[in-house]
């Protein structure tokens, strides 16, 4: 028959966590967290200069459409 458990007896032992596999989720963890940190940073930098980089690009579209006309003297 199977090994009866006596409470109270003697002092209990401790069992010995598997470390490699907490220290491989806490790296997944902390990968993770890094990846989501770049995608941010750079998404805050594409919409903090979306209306410069917009505006630069009308002008220059306006003036290669208008510059051809200018320089044969339509203007």
């Amino acid at each position: 028959m199977a090994e009866e458990i006596e409470y109270g007896q003697g002092i209990p032992t401790v069992v010995e966590p598997n470390m490699p596999m907490i220290d491989a989720i806490v790296e997944s963890v902390r990968y993770r967290g890094q990846l989501l940190a770049r995608e941010t940073k750079l998404s805050s930098g594409v919409l903090a200069t979306v209306s410069i980089g917009f505006a630069i690009g009308f002008v220059l579209a306006v003036v290669m459409m208008l510059g051809p006309f200018a320089f044969m003297g339509g203007l």
